[in-house]
């Protein structure tokens, strides 16, 4: 196992991964039933979650070195989590755009 400056790093997002989904859970059992922050924090999750799952497939790629000894589809994984993530982030960065407009929070 090799521990450069990359897995270093690596190491570092996940653990703040873990406590921002941490941090979110914390939140969303905080905010009443069928609240609008309920709402986007429940959004938040997965994109947490695969962001995490990002982080921790590269940290492991590169720490055992599985794309020269396996080979160089073990990065498509690593696209597969962040182009989720990006879905989710997306998904509630929409619901939160509808929730500003139902709020009649406008663009003056």
């Amino acid at each position: 196992m090799e521990l450069g400056l990359e897995t270093i790093l690596g190491i570092v997002m996940i653990t703040i991964g873990i406590i921002s989904f941490l941090f979110v859970m914390n939140a969303k059992n905080k905010f009443p039933e069928n609240s609008e922050l309920k709402t986007i924090t429940t959004d938040l999750i997965p994109a947490i979650f695969f962001l995490m799952l990002f982080s921790l497939w590269h940290v492991l790629r590169e720490a055992f070195q599985w794309k020269k000894t396996i080979g160089e589809f073990m990065e498509y994984p690593e696209y597969l989590f962040i182009s989720i993530a990006y879905i989710m982030l997306f998904i509630a960065a929409k619901k939160l755009n509808s929730i500003a407009k139902e709020f009649g929070i406008t663009e003056k």
